[in-house]
């Protein structure tokens, strides 16, 4: 059964959607028991209660987000090859985001939700047996 995230995927046409796809699969390894849902249409990545990061497709762009906490104001200089604000790194298909800046940045907020609750992470499933959700 598709879940909604899944269903927005299908939206996306193209190279966009294989680059949402990637990055979908690198935030479900990386968030060990992440729930992912839409949030305003937007899907997000919950991870111990908290939305840890999320991302979108624009018209002429694809958008990674991490809605709170400090960590794209925190690596500012590793992002400065993208458009950034302080809650959105913006990128598209064709100079997609690698995936080393993506495991610093989901691990960062994976860190900064776990200070919130005063306890360490979960090990994230960097193995190679990728963890992958039923509709890739």
């Amino acid at each position: 059964m598709e879940n909604d995230v899944t269903k927005y995927i299908a939206t996306v046409a193209g190279d966009e959607q294989k680059a949402l796809r990637f990055l979908r699969q690198q935030i479900l390894q990386l968030l060990p028991g992440a729930e992912e849902r839409l949030s305003r249409g937007v899907p997000f990545f919950y991870y111990r209660g908290k939305r840890a990061v999320g991302f979108r497709a624009c018209k002429h762009h694809l958008s990674f987000f991490i809605m709170e906490g400090n960590v794209l104001n925190e690596m500012r200089k590793e992002l400065t090859d993208f458009n950034n604000a302080s809650t959105v790194v913006r990128f598209t298909a064709d100079k997609p985001l690698p995936e080393s800046l993506i495991e610093k940045l989901v691990l960062a907020r994976m860190k900064e939700i776990d200070q919130k609750f005063g306890t360490r992470s979960l090990k994230p499933n960097t193995n190679n047996g990728i963890k992958k959700s039923p509709e890739l």
